[in-house]
């Protein structure tokens, strides 16, 4: 009894350190809050280069293909409030439109390996259904919705989702900036009117 007890013991930490998950607070080692010249020169390190022609840009960055661990992007652009980053835009295109779903649970497996299991989502309009065999013409027709959500303590979060273009897109988000972002857009769109 003693050594079952024992052994119980040294393995709980073990138990304990495999469930825990990694906190959302940076994309490409690049942390929320950066500066634009401080994404500018770790993107230029990792030896990628501006793609967008106007760096002076107030809100975005786009650097065009970049490597997300063993996959090429078709292109990644990063968001910015009042010269502080605050979400990353990854776009992913499977090399044939009837791999993406394929493509889109090897991206949320591997998402799922950082920060732990995220929430799917599989939201399906008549006249299609889950497992009826048509869930890329249902994509497509924008009938059906694919997407996975993580969300760390601190409320930032990262989504993958497919669009009717076929794309995968991965976003990274710091909750706080982007919600300074959409109250500074809202002002903004009072002021217009």
């Amino acid at each position: 009894m003693k050594k079952t007890l024992l052994i119980i013991l040294l393995l709980i930490p073990f138990f304990g350190f495999s469930q825990t998950t990694k906190p959302i607070e940076a994309f490409l080692g690049i942390k929320f809050g950066s500066s634009k010249a401080e994404v500018i020169a770790a993107m230029k390190a990792k030896g990628y280069k501006l793609a967008n022609s106007n760096a002076n840009s107030e809100t975005n960055l786009e650097f065009g293909i970049i490597n997300y661990g063993h996959r090429e992007t078709t292109a990644f652009g990063v968001k910015f409030i009042d010269d502080k980053a605050y979400e990353a835009v990854f776009i992913f295109k499977a090399d044939e439109d009837p791999k993406t779903i394929d493509y889109y649970n090897n991206l949320v497996s591997d998402v799922n390996d950082v920060y732990g299991p995220g929430k799917p989502t599989k939201v399906f309009r008549y006249p299609y259904a889950d497992g009826d065999g048509d869930e890329l013409t249902a994509i497509e027709g924008g009938y059906a919705d694919f997407s996975t959500h993580w969300t760390s303590d601190n409320k930032n979060f990262v989504e993958a989702r497919i669009t009717s273009e076929m794309d995968v897109i991965l976003f990274y988000d710091d909750k706080a900036l982007a919600d300074q972002a959409i109250a500074k857009q809202k002002d903004k769109e009072k002021s217009d009117m």
